[in-house]
């Protein structure tokens, strides 16, 4: 129970599955030997991230969430080693598996989580580009079996939708950054840095027209990703009008719900 909750398995989980939906998306026919294996590629990959996370946190995590398996003692630091490069070789045999090119962007994943464990996750304004190119990448890394095509534009509004998601929680965790250290593009810019985060999303909004336009996808994907649209236009509204820590808590919020929704358009 221990090692589900240092890799974080809920999130391994959601992943893996966001993974298949990228397959879904660039495949006509469904082939059940790339779905598995993409699955446990990411689910590794990505439990590999998260425990080394947690390796370079443990000073911290003593103080803020002395309950984690690190901190507590209920898993010793080198137990969590010896698991981080078990799954790091798990994820990258299922991705050599599938094919090379799975198996190179598994690996440069592998590279930028650890990369950002070590070095950006204090140096936000790097780290969030590196936290939402990975949310992105599982899209294109179940699409590199089909029509990547297809799934490269999903990859790019979750790209754009986390970035400024990123951004808006840096917002909210600022004074708590501060005394730590940490460098984001609130604690540099302020306010500022909400118009760039409303930017970003903007530019999501326009991109996720393109599959309709491209004639990727038809009328009932137009139906419901204008719906999200909306609710994306809304929480820029909301956060530009109020520009405080419980606005920036709330979209935050929000805009995680709309991104679930944006999926469930492509699937459909």
């Amino acid at each position: 129970m221990s090692f589900l909750e240092l890799i974080r398995a809920k999130n391994c989980f959601m992943a893996g599955l966001s993974g298949i939906i990228g397959y879904l998306i660039a495949n006509s026919t469904l082939n059940f030997y790339y779905i598995i294996l993409i699955f446990l590629a990411i689910f590794f990959i990505c439990g590999f991230g998260n425990c080394i996370n947690d390796i370079f946190d443990i000073e911290i995590d003593r103080i803020n969430k002395p309950y984690r398996p690190l901190p507590s003692g209920r898993v010793s630091i080198k137990t969590a080693k010896i698991l981080a490069i078990i799954l790091l070789v798990l994820g990258l045999i299922s991705s050599l598996l599938i094919n090379l090119y799975a198996f190179l962007l598994a690996l440069f994943n592998s590279i930028l989580l650890y990369l950002y464990a070590k070095k950006y996750k204090r140096y936000k304004p790097i780290g969030n580009i590196i936290v939402a190119y990975l949310t992105g990448s599982v899209f294109l890394f179940g699409g590199l079996v089909g029509r990547i095509d297809k799934v490269f534009i999903l990859f790019l509004c979750s790209f754009l939708a986390t970035w400024c998601r990123e951004i808006i929680k840096d917002y909210e965790d600022m004074e708590g950054d501060k005394k730590e250290g940490v460098i984001s593009l609130p604690i540099l810019y302020k306010d500022k840095s909400l118009y760039f985060a409303s930017i970003l999303l903007i530019l999501a909004v326009v991109f996720s027209f393109l599959p309709y336009y491209l004639g990727l996808f038809g009328k009932l994907y137009l139906i419901i990703i204008l719906v999200c649209d909306i609710f994306f236009i809304y929480s820029i509204f909301i956060l530009l009008k109020n520009r405080d820590i419980e606005t920036a808590k709330k979209v935050s919020k929000l805009l995680k719900m709309i991104m679930v929704l944006v999926l469930l358009a492509f699937l459909t």
